[in-house]
């Protein structure tokens, strides 16, 4: 897809950043469109009680993820530093061994899960009632979870191979496809529930095909081959730890959310706070793919042992996260009536007055959080790009979990409702503090001391 590489050792930073945030964005957006066009699309044509059962399955997403993430984030890692060391056969084999492993796991796995697929269910917390639904949905789901592992897996490796353009189009495809069958099967064909699962496996499937030919054709500098080091997988493990835990710390975080607003405010609450999440989609994927612009630019460099370029592209990536954040607050604080109106009916005003401004008012403070989001969600990344396991994770938790959970066990005692708003941004500005110390000490002792 791009006639010239970039050079990592010698492009103007933020040049290089640019390349990688671009293409990363784009197909960053058309991922974290497939929930919502299923969403959207199930809601519409079979109601709420299916939109419901979507509902009750989504925790099984952020599992997957993680588990995609364990192997691919690291795996990614450790290849472009490889690479940077001009030890392009070591790059290759972890990659093989890290995709060989997540393919045949991901099969055994997404099969156990199907046999203890009534168990699963209940556990998510089905009803009676929608238990046919929810198991029709998520069983497909389970034959099909080696799909949903592989094709973000295989971008993660595509981008760090100095292919964001074809990791976009991937994304970009399997997105569009996704809207396409779920029309079909759903308006058309009239398949029921388990079709809209089936049409985001074949989005993501076709999506997976179009990465894995450049590794089978061996377009780059990473491709498979007949190796695998049981060393180089738990060496990536071990570096995919963070952002996997991540995503098990954003889905506890939901969960504790979600009990706490049910008890404050009931389901009229849970409503607000779903809109808000919806909504959160797209900020915090723009800023998670100015992160993604970092990491394989700082992973190269620091192999090549050019600590002056690794220490320039973190600074640019806080600065433009930094600026990046405020603008986009900026951006929805103006447009929240408009985003807003996306996901609630047409007459919401005859049944609830006040639903849509609490909405609004809710998701300025919530949002408040995102100023400072990108700064943190950057420097994870970034100490995972330079192998600083430990640093990253604690950034990490920080972010995503131990100070949000904090506030949001004692904040609603004194201001209900809004104080589960505020715990969030309260959390994101507690962690900050916890990065910038983090920093200064790598910088001062740490694996930065000597730029």
């Amino acid at each position: 897809m791009q006639k010239k590489k970039a050079n990592l050792k010698t492009t103007a930073i933020p040049k290089l950043f640019l390349s990688y945030f671009v293409p990363a964005l784009v197909a960053m957006l058309a991922l974290s469109s497939y929930s919502t066009i299923d969403g959207i699309f199930v809601g519409k044509k079979l109601g709420e009680n299916a939109l419901a059962a979507i509902g009750i399955a989504w925790p099984i997403f952020p599992v997957l993820i993680a588990f995609e993430l364990l192997f691919s984030v690291g795996g990614a890692t450790m290849a472009s530093y490889f690479l940077g060391r001009k030890k392009a056969l070591h790059a290759r084999i972890v990659f093989s061994s890290v995709f060989y492993f997540a393919l045949i796991s991901s099969v055994i796995g997404g099969v156990a899960l199907y046999i203890f697929v009534d168990s699963i269910a209940l556990m998510l917390g089905s009803s009676a009632q929608l238990l046919p639904l929810v198991k029709a949905y998520i069983e497909v789901i389970f034959l099909g979870s080696f799909i949903i592992v592989l094709h973000p897996m295989l971008d993660i490796f595509v981008i760090n191979d100095k292919r964001p353009v074809l990791a976009m189009v991937a994304m970009i495809v399997g997105s569009a496809l996704n809207i396409i069958f779920n029309y079909i099967f759903l308006f058309i064909l009239e398949f029921g529930i388990a079709s809209s699962a089936l049409a985001t496996l074949l989005g993501h499937g076709v999506g997976m095909c179009i990465l894995l030919q450049h590794f089978l054709r061996k377009k780059g500098d990473l491709y498979l081959v007949g190796s695998f080091n049981i060393y180089a997988l738990l060496n990536a493990t071990k570096n995919g730890i963070p952002q996997s835990s991540s995503e098990i710390s954003v889905s506890v975080m939901m969960l504790i959310f979600n009990h706490t607003i049910a008890s404050i405010a009931g389901d009229r609450g849970l409503a607000i706070y779903g809109v808000i999440m919806y909504i959160g989609i797209i900020p915090f994927t723009i800023l998670l793919s100015m992160a993604q612009g970092v990491q394989p630019i700082a992973s190269f460099n620091y192999g090549a042992k050019l600590m002056e370029r690794v220490m320039g592209i973190f600074k640019f990536g806080v600065g433009f996260s930094l600026i990046g954040g405020i603008a986009l607050y900026v951006l929805f604080y103006i447009c929240m009536p408009y985003f807003v109106s996306w996901f609630l009916p047409n007459d919401i005003a005859m049944r609830d007055l006040n639903l849509l401004t609490d909405t609004q008012d809710s998701a300025r403070i919530y949002f408040l959080g995102y100023v400072l989001l990108g700064v943190n969600i950057v420097s994870a990344i970034f100490f995972q790009s330079i192998q600083r396991t430990l640093t990253s994770f604690i950034v990490t938790f920080t972010y995503t979990l131990f100070f949000a959970l904090f506030f949001v066990l004692i904040l609603p005692r004194f201001y209900g409702f809004m104080g589960v708003m505020v715990a969030y941004p309260l959390g994101i500005l507690c962690s900050t503090c916890v990065t910038f110390i983090i920093t200064i000490y790598e910088r001062k002792r740490g694996i930065l001391k000597d730029i």
